[in-house]
């Protein structure tokens, strides 16, 4: 997994590159979200149902995967994980835009990715699977143009030898530049700026009590997940 110094980028345990939640639709007043709209990048969107129906789906598989693992995952609450959902799925679109604007496509590296990803997801369901493996592509696929669109830019800078990982850094700084310049909105209860290192707290109302700013962490922490109910929790 390359490492990013601009932002930590976070996975579940169970699959490599893939973190997921469930989050009920609703307009978020004084903002420009209109009912069940979760994010917009350019003239595509994301719906929150999408965002929930992905989340909650993805999170039951991840589940079924993580029983009789050797390293178990811990509970994490929804909340964190539909952050990370949106989060990948926001920056997929942008990865996309900026693939279009650098005439890259995706490497076999990340077709590999994606296949071998299939193979361990062949107990889930169907909406299961097809969750799992949205995220996953998601994330791959933002990673592989990534370094491709890193290493085009270091070469612009005189850098030949760079590895993949100092590419992928760059490339990020590209994605972050890009979306500075561009028409990127996310509704502000999913808590994600994308450039952030951690969740945000982008709510409307401010989280004053040390409960709801644990409710916007990254690591929440044990107390907090136990005392959420079980709705509320994946892997509980």
């Amino acid at each position: 997994m390359l490492k990013r110094s601009v932002r930590t980028r976070r996975a579940l345990p169970v699959l490599p590159v893939v973190s997921v939640f469930l989050l009920a639709g609703c307009g978020v007043a004084g903002t420009q979200f209109h009912p069940g709209l979760a994010a917009q990048v350019g003239d595509q969107t994301i719906s929150t149902r999408h965002v929930d129906q992905v989340t909650h789906d993805a999170c039951k598989g991840l589940e079924t995967l993580n029983r009789g693992s050797a390293q178990p995952s811990t509970p994490t609450p929804m909340s964190t994980l539909t952050s990370q959902v949106t989060t990948a799925l926001v920056e997929k679109l942008v990865a996309e835009q900026l693939a279009d604007d650098y005439g890259v496509t995706p490497t076999s590296d990340y077709k590999g990715n994606v296949a071998q990803t299939a193979k361990q997801l062949t107990k889930l369901s169907s909406a299961e699977k097809d969750a799992v493996q949205e995220v996953v592509d998601a994330q791959a696929y933002m990673q592989d143009v990534m370094v491709q669109i890193g290493g085009i830019e270091l070469e612009k800078q005189g850098q030949t030898d760079a590895g993949a990982e100092d590419k992928y850094n760059e490339g990020l700084k590209q994605l972050d530049a890009w979306v500075a310049d561009h028409d990127v909105h996310i509704n502000p209860k999913y808590a994600i700026e994308i450039g952030a290192e951690e969740p945000v707290d982008t709510a409307l109302s401010v989280a004053v009590s040390k409960q709801a700013k644990n409710g916007i962490a990254a690591n929440p922490g044990a107390a907090y997940t136990g005392s959420l109910p079980g709705s509320f929790v994946c892997f509980d």
